[in-house]
Order: C-alpha cells, then structure tokens, then sequence
C-alpha cells in the first residue's frame, strides 16, 4: 500500500481497534498465478504471541486451496471513508479527493479441516456479532451442525506486518474552511467516524 509519511498510523492499538471495528474484510492471494479475493467475517485478536486473524471459508470457494499450496496473504480492512469536496478548502487551487482509513495486514494462513476448529470459529464470529444467536446455535439438530460444519473449511492467519493509512486531510489543516469541521459532524455515519478520529488524533481542536 502506498502510503505518504503523513498518513502513515503505526500505532499497533489504534491498528487493532480498527481492524475489530471493521472486521468485514477481503482477504487476497495468488489462485493459478492470478490475484483472488474473498470477502470474510473475521475474528481479530492479540496476545504474546502477535496478531491473528481467523475466520472460515466456504468449502467450494477453491480459495483455500490456493493457501494451502502457498500461505502468503493479505488482508485489507477498510474502514470509513468519505468524499471531500474542494469547495471545503479557503484556497480555490483545490481539487476534489477522498479521506479513508485502511488496514492492511500481511502473514501466513494455517487452513484447519478439524470440526472443533470450525465450531470454535464459528462461536467466535456469533460471541462478535450476535451473542443473542448462541442458544439457538447450540441447540440446532446435530446431523444438520455436521453438515455445515463440512460444507466449511477454518483457517487462522498469523500476522507478519502491519500497515496503516489514515488519510484525513492532514497535510490541509490550514486550509480547512470551518465547514470542514461541521459538513463531518453533521454527515452520515462515515462522515461522522472521521470526525471522530479526527478529533482523536488531534487534527481539530
């Protein structure tokens, strides 16, 4: 990823809590000498040993054949990202461009075919998106749990390199119209999560 110094974010936390937020994620790798992508729900976590990254994929998604005959990936969290308008700027010398906070996370993938592998992916992602669900997930037929758990296949990357890239506008704060401030606040939810992280990272009082 391409990233200018004054965008670049190496805070390992504010990677993290970026990648947690924003764990709908694409997941890229070579397939037959060509790039191939898959669009993933994923468990982001951290302890002693790193970063790592599971999730699972559909068993007739011949992507995860493809890592395991080469593991190399990378995993692209986009995070929010808005439009900005040149008209939001006092010089007139302004052209449209767009604000964004990406994560990419580069490492190798471990596929695991092991039911409890599976299922323990799979309780991660509803602990993560809807807790609520667990009852009702462990309370389903077990011939018919068997039969998705075999129509999945498990994997955990562990992580090698982080990059981040939050493009807010820094190299234009003097620039910046009061409007600036307001047209975030006042937007819609990717707007307003700019905003914020704006006001986080000390680019607006």
């Amino acid at each position: 990823m391409y990233v200018p110094p004054h965008f670049r974010e190496d805070d390992p936390a504010l990677l993290m809590e970026v990648m947690q937020r924003h764990s709908f994620a694409t997941l890229v790798s070579n397939l037959d000498g060509a790039p191939f992508a898959s669009h993933l729900p994923l468990k982001v976590s951290q302890d002693d040993a790193g970063v790592r990254i599971d999730g699972h994929f559909a068993r007739a998604n011949p992507h995860w054949q493809a890592l395991q005959a080469d593991p190399n990936a990378l995993v692209i969290f986009q995070g929010p990202h808005t439009y900005i308008s040149p008209t939001l700027y006092q010089s007139s010398n302004r052209v449209p461009t767009w604000n964004y906070i990406a994560v990419h996370a580069t490492g190798r993938v471990r596929v695991d075919h092991s039911a409890d592998a599976k299922l323990n992916i799979l309780q991660q992602l509803i602990a993560q998106y809807e807790p609520g669900y667990r009852s009702q997930f462990d309370a389903i037929d077990g011939a018919l749990r068997d039969g998705l758990l075999n129509a999945i296949v498990a994997f955990e990357l562990t992580v090698d390199k982080l990059e981040g890239k939050f493009k807010l506008g820094q190299n234009r704060l003097t620039d910046n119209k009061p409007e600036m401030q307001r047209w975030h606040e006042q937007g819609g939810e990717n707007e307003r999560e700019l905003a914020h992280w704006m006001q986080r990272l000390g680019h607006w009082s």
